[in-house]
């Protein structure tokens, strides 16, 4: 239900209903469960005056005959939090995603000078050049629209079932570390998840809307790409430039049969040269390839739990095994499983929900296979190759 009129929950209005109660406080909210008294249901007067009267947001479900309720109200007020530091690092991204796609047509906005200290070389910018700056933005405005569009799919579907979530939080870095000029983008859900089919619907929209935006970007992008002399190799067909050196880009199922029915000719034989719009075609799948990784609250952890919560666990395990040697094909998966572990203190198994259904519904079961087939058509073993 959505939150009814402002003033202070009062859980006090609803004890005398319950037979049993706990609470339980979080972070940033409290929870109220308990199951109603016998002879009582959701639409018992009583019941409804109190939902009435509730002004936080309520869940009831019956199941094995009583009726479980869950109440959540928020413990701290966050009124008067404005956009602004959401909005500073989206600009700071902008400009470090901008440098990154100059940086690959051979032009430097930001005229880096290198420190030495010993063996030890650091970039640091010495100025900038804006119109060399503004050369990246094909490159940096679609690229940036991909993680928006993933990233807002997981907002709005949290908005959508009242759970409160933050926006986006974009991660700018500096293109002489990361050639796409940032670690990506993330929201925060402030307020629990009280059900499998809401974990399900918050995790699953991020994932489909990169999907759904990427292969467009990456079919009309190769057809901009170019074959360039040298031998390429099923492994990492595609090259881009950056700082005037190459790099290789891997291949996965789902850009495999891309570039065989879109890049130009003799795809297999020689490199393809990635236009800026494919490479943030072939970025966007490696985004969500990423987030389906069934590990802990990433998005395919969501999704599994949400499919199969007695074996999310035990695939987690698997999972982040095979990570390990697979790093040794890219030194990556060795970070991104150790940011993983750190990130979720050391386990990749999803928390429980309060009210776990005994079933999402055909459809979200459905489209949840979907998203585990997508994972593996767009996974890429071996994504970069300098």
């Amino acid at each position: 239900m959505a939150l009814r009129k402002a003033g202070k929950p009062d859980p006090g209005m609803w004890l005398p209903l319950l037979a049993d109660y706990e609470l339980t406080s979080l972070s940033n909210d409290v929870l109220l469960e308990g199951t109603l008294r016998e002879g009582l249901t959701a639409s018992s007067p009583e019941v409804l005056v109190a939902l009435e009267e509730w002004p936080a947001t309520a869940y009831l479900r019956h199941e094995d005959e009583q009726t479980n309720v869950a109440l959540v109200y928020h413990a701290t007020d966050e009124r008067g939090r404005g956009p602004w530091i959401h909005i500073a690092l989206f600009a700071a991204t902008m400009v470090t995603t901008m440098a990154s796609g100059a940086l690959m047509v051979g032009l430097d906005p930001f005229d880096t000078e290198v420190l030495r200290l010993g063996e030890m070389a650091i970039p640091y910018p010495s100025g900038l050049n804006l119109r060399a700056l503004f050369v990246g933005i094909p490159f940096a405005f679609p690229f940036l629209g991909v993680l928006l569009a993933h990233e807002m799919g997981h907002y709005f579907a949290a908005r959508k079932h009242r759970v409160r979530a933050t926006l986006p939080y974009f991660i700018p870095f500096p293109p002489y570390f990361s050639i796409i000029g940032t670690v990506g983008a993330f929201i925060r859900l402030k307020g629990p998840t009280i059900r499998r089919s809401v974990l399900f619907d918050v995790g699953a929209a991020g994932p489909l809307a990169s999907f759904a935006v990427s292969l467009p970007l990456l079919a009309y992008g190769l057809r901009l790409s170019e074959v360039v002399p040298g031998r390429a190799t099923l492994a990492t067909p595609f090259v881009i430039q950056f700082a005037g050196q190459p790099v290789w880009l891997g291949n996965g199922a789902v850009t495999h049969v891309m570039a065989t029915v879109f890049a130009p000719t003799g795809f297999g034989d020689a490199p393809i040269l990635l236009h800026p719009l494919a490479l943030v075609g072939w970025l966007g799948l490696f985004v969500t390839a990423l987030n389906l990784l069934p590990l802990g609250q990433l998005d395919g952890g969501h999704i599994l739990y949400a499919l199969a919560p007695k074996h999310q666990g035990r695939a987690a395990k698997v999972f982040m095994a095979a990570l390990l040697p697979l790093g040794f094909l890219w030194w990556g998966w060795w970070a991104w499983a150790l940011l993983v572990a750190v990130l979720h203190r050391g386990s990749v198994s999803h928390p429980t929900v309060v009210q776990p259904e005994k079933s999402i519904g055909t459809l979200r079961i459905r489209v949840g296979l979907a998203l585990i087939v997508i994972f593996f058509l767009t996974f890429v073993p071996v994504p970069l190759d300098l």
